[in-house]
C-alpha cells in the first residue's frame, strides 16, 4: 500500500471506483450522490489539487498494486490553532484489508511529526461500526456525541466525535509502528 497526492489523471479511476462502490459508500458519505459524472469528479480533484497547493488540506490516494483503493486526507487545516480533521473511504474490493487503518496511521504520523499539528479529530456515524472500529484501533479518544449531525438519504445520523493530540500520538506511536515501518 502506498499513499500519494491526488492528480488530475486519477479522475477516471476514482470515478470508476466510486461508481463500483456507490451503494455501500452512499450509506455513510453524503457527497456520493453529487458525483454522477467524470466531470463531477474532475471538479473535485481540481479542488483537491488547489487545496494542496494552498496547504489548506491534504488529499491522498491510497494505492495497492498501482490501483487506487480509496482516499485518506484532511479537511480544512486550521494552522492558527494547529488542528484538522481526518476523513477516509475505501472502494469495495479493498474494504476489510486494514488499508484504512494503515493509511490513516501514516497520515497521522505525517500530521503530528512533520507538520507539527497539535490536534486531529475525526467523526463517524454511530451506526457506522467499521469506521468506529478503525478510529478506536488508531487510539483516538471518544469526546462526545453530535446529535443528528449529518443528513444522508433524508435521514439524520448521530456522530461520535473522537480526538487525538500530539501527546496522545506520541504515547501511541509504538502501537502504530506496525503501520509506519512498511
Amino acid at each position: 500500500m502506498v499513499l500519494r497526492s491526488a492528480r488530475l489523471d486519477d479522475v477516471n479511476e476514482l470515478f470508476r471506483l466510486i461508481s463500483e462502490s456507490r451503494e455501500k459508500l452512499s450509506d455513510w458519505l453524503p457527497w456520493i450522490e453529487f458525483v454522477r459524472s467524470i466531470d463531477d469528479e474532475r471538479h473535485i480533484v481540481e479542488q483537491w489539487i488547489y487545496e494542496m497547493q494552498l496547504k489548506s488540506a491534504i488529499h491522498l490516494c491510497v494505492t495497492y498494486d498501482s490501483q487506487i483503493a480509496g482516499l485518506v486526507g484532511t479537511h480544512q487545516i486550521d494552522w492558527m490553532n494547529q488542528r484538522t480533521s481526518v476523513g477516509y473511504w475505501m472502494g469495495n474490493p479493498y474494504v476489510g484489508r486494514h488499508f484504512t487503518t494503515e493509511a490513516t496511521a501514516i497520515l497521522l504520523n505525517y500530521l503530528f511529526e512533520k507538520l507539527k499539528i497539535h490536534r486531529v479529530f475525526i467523526q463517524a456515524a454511530t451506526e457506522n461500526e467499521p469506521s468506529n472500529r478503525v478510529i478506536k484501533r488508531l487510539g483516538f479518544k471518544w469526546e462526545g456525541l453530535l446529535r443528528e449531525n449529518e443528513r444522508i438519504k433524508d435521514r439524520f445520523f448521530d456522530h461520535n466525535i473522537y480526538g487525538m493530540t500530539q501527546s496522545d500520538f506520541a504515547s501511541l506511536k509504538e502501537s502504530h509502528s506496525v503501520y509506519l515501518r512498511k
